[in-house]
């Protein structure tokens, strides 16, 4: 039988809380999820991601996303789960099974039903940079509000939000740089008794979905100095061995923006290539505003 989840996705550190109510069928891969979840807060998919639930990890090193649904990992309404997007800002969003029922008649999935506020931007230093940026845009002076009009962030509003906007992108993913057909629809084309899981549904009468078997049984716990652990409630880690792990996170990651940053520097001085270009080739690595960061003189 043919169902939908509807989750409650939020970022819980920062206040007022950001947060979107979104559908989509519960046989949807956890990658599709991934994808919904991008489109659906505003985030520009340039990052790392994972998943937290059930003492697994799934995305980055951890289990493979494609292979597992969103009803095998959320299986009932209550369930939980986390989901780090970007190691370096650490974003962590909880998501929340509010619901499982049947598609609504006439309806297209995957869905934004509600939400509040604006995403944070890309590459503002995780809550506490936001935090910054909020202050200098009320404040409109000081280096950081002089480094906000260059990327074009200056007149970022946090209390936007609009559903109908999410949910054309969501209808339409080649407007937002996907290609046809979407990652949420791509990877359940096979699975999908719709025949094409963006297709209008019929019915409308929500149902109890029997938790689903996964491919194999849950191994043991991951070790206690996983960070996304803390996600679930799981294991909580040493005070020490989280910071860490959260330092070499970032050490990597500087390391590997430095090294991009070159790479993108010494393009631009072969072929000649404009700012713009070069952050349409180098989406998914790094945002627009790193790229054109990267390539200023003398940085």
């Amino acid at each position: 039988m043919e169902t939908v989840h509807q989750l409650r996705v939020s970022l819980p550190d920062i206040e007022p809380v950001v947060w979107r109510r979104i559908h989509l069928y519960s046989h949807t891969p956890l990658s599709g999820l991934h994808a919904v979840i991008q489109v659906a807060m505003g985030w520009d998919d340039a990052h790392l991601y994972e998943f937290g639930a059930q003492w697994e990890r799934y995305g980055h090193n951890g289990r493979e996303p494609a292979a597992y649904t969103v009803a095998q990992v959320l299986p009932e309404v209550g369930s939980g789960a986390g989901y780090v997007y970007d190691f370096g800002d650490h974003w962590v969003h909880h998501l929340t099974v509010e619901k499982i029922h049947r598609p609504a008649a006439h309806t297209h999935y995957p869905r934004c039903s509600a939400g509040r506020r604006a995403c944070p931007p890309e590459d503002c230093g995780g809550p506490l940079g936001y935090e910054r940026t909020l202050r200098a845009i009320r404040a409109r002076k000081g280096p950081r509000y002089r480094e906000l009009r260059e990327w074009g962030l200056h007149r970022y509003n946090p209390a936007s939000f609009d559903r109908d906007e999410i949910n054309r992108s969501l209808a339409d993913p080649a407007s937002i740089g996907y290609p046809e057909p979407a990652p949420w629809q791509r990877e359940v084309l096979d699975l999908s008794s719709l025949g094409y899981p963006g297709a209008p549904a019929t019915g409308g009468q929500r149902v109890d979905h029997p938790p689903a078997e996964p491919h194999e049984e849950p191994g043991p716990p991951a070790p206690a100095t996983a960070p996304v652990n803390a996600l679930t409630g799981a294991v909580v880690p040493s005070l020490p061995d989280a910071i860490d792990a959260v330092l070499h996170a970032l050490d990597q990651v500087d390391k590997t923006r430095a090294l991009l940053g070159t790479a993108l520097r010494a393009e631009q001085a072969k072929t000649g290539a404009s700012a713009n270009a070069l952050a349409e080739r180098a989406r998914g690595a790094m945002s627009r505003p790193l790229v054109l960061k990267a390539l200023r003189p003398n940085d």
